[in-house]
């Protein structure tokens, strides 16, 4: 009898009916709670039913009779991730990983933990040792885009989310975040048809409208832009993008009163998440308020600690200054939260990534020849800033 519930249960779970896992295995663990696979497959049917709590103690009781279970200590692993107990869940996924580094959801877990604790560097590391053993997984792949996202490698975080494509043409998240980092570097030409094939899938999907208005609004359609934008506030009254994109078309529009309204509103929102502070830095120079820009930079490197993106932009901006120094710290924080030097030549637009030694350190002024085409790379030139 029990081994008909168990493969029933264990065909709900293969058809993510969890419910009706639970509703199977329940009955069989109070009658036997040292039934293994009974409080392993309950376990996994918590854990897709979003009942975390349930699930560590059954999964824990089921690591009591059995050791080394892969399984057991995978989905313990997430229940305490989902629990928000990251060290545990770390210690757990580990495991998971030792037992079995030939399948790829404890590495694709370990990745997540990495990149919620902002551990990017760390996390990059894992993920690109990640791919070599599974390059096509479409999850690894994700994951580590938005690491070279987090690190400011704009390019190389193109050519993954080009990849996610490819292998899932239709996943809305693969389109939506390929058209954003190509707008982020006005690729617009580019992102049009991607943003238009997110606004055929979900027309109404608040992503789908804040890059149809950013495409607008870099194409020089205001009108149409504003159109989108107010529709995303209508969904997300508190969307930065959208507040601050607004702001700059009331200021070209010399409605000044409407340009400080929206800008104070997305300035009270900032802070929310890493994401918040990108979307408010973008918005000044276009104001002419630099000191506030500059402020915004600092202040993000400050929100996200690990993250080399605002460093990027940090130095791009000292360096307009005139503040040559702080631009070569700027840089020497890149270059030690990515842990390589991101160099592009000029005539071939060959890009390479030397790993960083931060003792012999790395000197931006030290003009390069092109190991490709032997053109010289005139520095700090050559340090791109996509």
């Amino acid at each position: 009898m029990s081994d008909k519930v168990l493969e029933s249960a264990k065909r709900a779970l293969e058809e993510c009916r969890p419910y009706d896992a639970i509703i199977a295995l329940e009955p069989l663990v109070e009658c036997d709670d040292e039934d293994v696979d009974a409080l392993v497959y309950l376990g996994i049917a918590y854990v897709q039913a979003e009942m975390p709590e349930k699930a560590v103690e059954v999964l824990y009781r089921a690591d009591e009779l059995v050791e080394q279970h892969y399984v057991v200590e995978l989905f313990l692993g997430r229940a305490l991730s989902s629990l928000g107990k990251i060290d545990l869940a770390e210690e757990h996924i580990h495991e998971a990983l030792k037992l079995d580094p030939s399948e790829p959801e404890p590495w694709t877990d370990l990745g997540r933990i990495y990149l919620q604790r902002c551990e990017y560097r760390q996390a990059l590391k894992h993920l690109e040792d990640a791919l070599e053993q599974f390059p096509d997984d479409i999850s690894i792949i994700f994951l580590h885009a938005l690491v070279l996202y987090r690190l400011g490698d704009l390019t190389a975080a193109t050519q993954q989310w080009a990849r996610v494509h490819r292998l899932q043409p239709d996943l809305m998240t693969g389109i939506s975040n390929y058209a954003f980092v190509l707008l982020l570097q006005e690729r617009y030409f580019e992102a049009a048809p991607f943003v238009g094939y997110a606004n055929t899938i979900n027309p109404d999907d608040y992503r789908s409208l804040i890059l149809l208005g950013e495409l607008r609004f870099q194409s020089g359609d205001h009108e149409g832009a504003l159109e989108c934008l107010g529709k995303v506030l209508d969904i997300d009254p508190i969307n930065i993008e959208a507040l601050s994109r607004i702001a700059i078309i009331a200021h070209n529009s010399r409605d000044e009163k409407a340009c400080r309204e929206y800008l104070s509103r997305a300035e009270m929102e900032l802070g929310r998440d890493p994401e918040s502070w990108r979307g408010l830095c973008n918005a000044y120079p276009y104001l002419g308020l630099w000191d506030e820009y500059l402020d915004c930079l600092i202040r993000w490197t400050k929100a996200d600690v690990n993250a080399a993106a605002p460093w990027v932009i940090l130095s791009r901006e000292y360096d307009r200054l005139g503040k040559l120094e702080h631009a070569r710290n700027a840089w020497r924080m890149v270059f030690e939260l990515r842990g390589y030097v991101k160099i592009r030549c000029p005539s071939c637009k060959t890009e390479t990534r030397p790993p960083y030694d931060p003792i012999a350190g790395f000197d931006i002024y030290a003009d390069m020849i092109c190991d490709t085409c032997g053109a010289t790379i005139y520095m700090p030139a050559g340090l791109p800033f996509d």
